[in-house]
């Protein structure tokens, strides 16, 4: 008993704490986000895209697999992190070499002789990165959660300060640059400061063939899903122009924001929780569950009350030059509803062990995505239905990722949709009350906070009158904290 109360506060602390990192770190982001938007232009956006296409698949290899495998095993010690370490280091320095070389030909079949330096500067990220992603698995397995908000706050702000000084001073796509690489860096170093985890010299072979029956699978799993994470804006970067690809990512990236806040927050507390509980099914369905719950009542509302006002978003805070962005914002909101989904239920099975599933449900879900694409691409001349592909591929996810936890925990369809259903009514209610605002002849600056406003009573007002569950567990929660404040 006292073990669960003491892991049940962990959890409780280690879900504030990163609820805080996320949205302090994404809050800055967005900021900055808006203000480099503002100064720079879709095809200074362009040539970071397109680089990121490519850093995004390497530090798959960096970051996923054996940092997972940390996590998921129950007595990781530090000859595991020294071991995870130096072969994370290795395959960083591999990929790096890769893309050195490679970057002229990468450069050709863009048209764009700038990415050259760009590729071969930003690489040196991939190095730090393979250090940052040990040191995240041992601050996940470990519950530090903490660590996360004072490394990732820190680094966010100094990189805004970077970025936004740079694109003041005219460097363009070299703002975006410096951003990026000076918030990995600092991220990295403060979380090694904070850690005070001292590798050691050691190499186990034994260590990592323990922890590789696990962890291929996982890496296999996530080289498969970033593959097709990524098909389309590498599609877009070349079928199309730099612009198109610019509006994708920029309308792509603002759901993004708002759905990792919360996803990240609550799946990378609930993995190592319910590790330290895999062979309790009993537990394992009950965390899920209410993971489902808390997280699809805040997603749910922000995505649809984000799709009702995003015409008047961009007009407003990014300016019409970005207006092509927000038929990206509408899709992607619908989409990113649905993932938090799959990704709980995902976290379940990564969590229990059963990482041999999720490489069967990632091989069965991506043949049928690529039979999606194919379509569009053959079918289809205009870069915003191969956005559309996304939503498909999500929904058809999310269907696929919900049937293994039937027999492994009891997590059944009709169980779900129930946890589900009552978050979903609530935000379509205040989302279609949200969009017919748009009727009323004001102009979008003044029509945005109005609706902003609007949304949040409406949804809070139908949540007490349909006596929403979570709804009271976030206002106990809320309750806790104060009364722990107040003592």
């Amino acid at each position: 008993m006292e073990n669960n109360n003491s892991l049940q506060k962990s959890t409780l602390s280690g879900m504030l704490w990163k609820f805080a990192e996320r949205v302090g770190a994404q809050v800055v982001s967005m900021v900055v986000a808006i203000v480099l938007a503002r100064m720079l232009t879709p095809d200074d956006y362009s040539v970071v895209s397109i680089v990121t296409i490519f850093f995004t698949f390497a530090n798959v290899f960096i970051s996923s697999g054996f940092s997972t495998g940390l996590i998921q095993k129950k007595d990781s010690d530090i000859k595991d992190y020294s071991t995870v370490l130096y072969i994370s280091l290795a395959v960083s320095l591999v990929l790096y070499a890769a893309l050195f070389f490679t970057a002229p030909v990468i450069a050709g079949v863009y048209d764009a002789p700038i990415l050259v330096p760009v590729i071969r500067i930003m690489g040196i990220t991939l190095i730090v990165n393979a250090v940052k992603s040990v040191l995240c698995a041992y601050v996940s397995s470990t519950l530090q959660f903490r660590k996360f908000f004072y490394s990732t706050i820190i680094g966010t702000i100094i990189s805004a300060f970077v970025g936004i000084f740079m694109a003041y001073k005219g460097f363009g796509p070299w703002a975006l640059v410096a951003q990026q690489m000076t918030n990995t860096c600092i991220d990295t170093l403060i979380l090694y400061a904070t850690t005070r985890v001292r590798f050691l010299l050691v190499f186990s072979v034994r260590r990592l063939k323990g922890l590789f029956s696990y962890s291929w699978k996982i890496l296999v799993s996530s080289v498969i899903s970033v593959i097709y994470d990524e098909i389309n804006p590498l599609i877009i970067g070349i079928r199309f122009s730099g612009a198109d690809l610019s509006f994708y990512t920029k309308g792509k990236s603002f759901p993004t924001l708002i759905s990792n806040t919360v996803s990240d927050t609550f799946s990378a507390v609930l993995f190592p929780v319910i590790s330290k509980l895999q062979d309790d099914t009993e537990a394992v369905l009950r965390y899920t569950r209410r993971f489902m719950k808390v997280s699809s009542y805040l997603i749910f509302p922000l995505m649809v009350g984000f799709l009702a006002v995003s015409d008047n978003f961009v007009s407003v805070v990014l300016t019409d030059k970005w207006m092509s962005a927000s038929i990206y914002i509408q899709i992607f909101c619908a989409s990113y509803m649905f993932n938090i989904i799959q990704n709980g239920n995902l976290q379940a099975i990564r969590a229990i062990g059963r990482s041999d599933i999720i490489l069967i449900l990632e091989v069965i879900k991506k043949s049928l995505y690529l039979v999606v694409i194919v379509a569009f691409i053959l079918l289809s001349d205009k870069p915003e239905m191969l956005a559309v592909t996304a939503l498909v591929n999500t929904l058809v996810a999310t269907v696929i990722n919900t049937y293994p936890n039937r027999k492994l925990i009891g997590y059944r369809y009709r169980m779900q949709i129930m946890d589900l259903l009552p978050n979903l009514l609530t935000s379509a209610v205040m989302g279609a009350s949200v969009y017919a605002m748009n009727l009323i002849p004001l102009s979008a600056i003044i029509l945005l906070p109005l609706q902003i406003l609007a949304g949040a009573v409406i949804y809070v007002l139908l949540s007490l009158i349909t006596h929403n569950e979570n709804f009271f567990y976030f206002l106990g929660m809320a309750k806790n904290i104060l009364k722990r404040k107040a003592q």
